[in-house]
């Protein structure tokens, strides 16, 4: 969700849970796990790759004089008229991936909004800077999404109007031809690029493929509501094939077309599980296979995917008949965000203050 700039700074510093997974004899088997696993949780990077480039184009954004090096980067004027910040997210997250690091983290969660509206500009950026620290440092990340990415399910036409271009006029980039009109007096000619279109699902797992969405022979065990393999006789084969995007929808009520849902649960470490929630419900609008944003949250998923409450109260189950530690995460809060307040909140303040509907 689009938090307001403290809370999305204070989310990139990493709130960081210490998780006892005791020794246990569940069904025969002897669980081993650490005393102590310990797991940071990013939310809200909202990455913009601010060191990538438009490849279709072979646009990078403006040069600095002083060190010859280009930046692709939003206004201060996009950031002043946000709620989230853009340029510094990019370093932010480094850092907190570094204290991450220093602390000896093996286990990262992104619960949400980790990209600027799932561009492949900034998917792809994210995907490299998560495999840099994969590589380097062994972090295993598990992401789920949030309403920022995707914004909708499937591709759709995007761009912004409020890059840093020459002379420091604004530079509007769109993945189409015709979607905004510059005002060349006071910005510069309009750049198209499809590096800056909105992805849906598809492109967006594909990109990030090996940060949870789906299995990997390391792990212990991985399923997907959609799943109907049991614990005692998961295999990594049988992970594979749930996990393909096609076995992964359901269907909303007045759509013909089903939706991807890509929550899944897994068991990076044994006596771990980790339940990441894909929350996002995409409701149908009034043109033709066209979809609302997925900006409401829980209060959608209660009405239209049911299935993915009672799959959590199953895995719950589970996990306290197999001895597991279960942590669940999710972009949205299951409870009332403002403590039992809202009511209060609203009255003093207004209705949709801090997007309290």
């Amino acid at each position: 969700m689009m938090s307001f700039t403290p809370n999305a700074v204070l989310g990139l510093v990493g709130l960081l849970i210490v998780v006892s997974c005791a020794d246990n004899k569940v069904a025969g088997k002897h669980l081993r796990a650490e005393s102590s696993t310990r797991i940071a949780f990013m939310s809200d990077v909202h990455l913009h790759d601010v060191h990538g480039a438009l490849e279709d184009v072979g646009y990078r954004g403006i040069k600095n004089p002083k060190t010859n090096k280009f930046a692709l980067i939003r206004t201060m004027n996009a950031q002043l008229h946000s709620t989230r910040l853009f340029n510094e997210n990019y370093f932010a997250f480094r850092a907190a991936l570094d204290d991450a690091v220093g602390r000896g983290i093996k286990l990262v969660a992104l619960p949400g909004d980790f990209s600027d509206d799932g561009q492949p500009l900034n998917v792809r950026g994210l995907n490299r800077i998560l495999d840099e620290y994969t590589e380097k440092h062994g972090i295993s990340f598990f992401v789920t999404t949030g309403n920022h990415d995707p914004k909708r399910p499937f591709d759709i036409p995007s761009g912004k109007s409020d890059f840093l271009g020459k002379r420091g006029r604004a530079q509007p980039i769109m993945s189409q031809d015709e979607m905004y009109i510059s005002n060349s007096k006071i910005e510069n000619s309009t750049i198209i690029s499809e590096d800056i279109r909105a992805l849906g699902y598809q492109g967006i797992v594909k990109g990030l493929k090996n940060h949870g969405f789906f299995p990997k022979a390391e792990f212990l065990f991985w399923e997907s509501p959609f799943s109907d393999h049991e614990y005692e006789s998961y295999t990594f084969e049988g992970g594979k094939e749930a996990a393909l995007l096609e076995n992964r929808n359901y269907l909303i009520p007045g759509s013909e077309q089903g939706i991807p849902d890509v929550s899944y649960l897994v068991e990076p470490v044994m006596g771990l599980w980790l339940l990441a929630l894909d929350a996002n419900v995409y409701l149908p609008a009034d043109q033709n296979n066209q979809f609302q944003g997925a900006g409401i949250g829980y209060n959608e998923v209660l009405q239209h995917k049911k299935y993915l409450v009672a799959w959590a109260a199953k895995v719950a189950k589970e996990a306290k008949r197999l001895g597991k530690t279960l942590i669940a995460f999710s972009h949205y809060p299951m409870v009332d965000f403002n403590d039992g307040a809202s009511n209060e909140i609203a009255e003093v303040l207004g209705k949709d203050v801090l997007q309290a509907h």
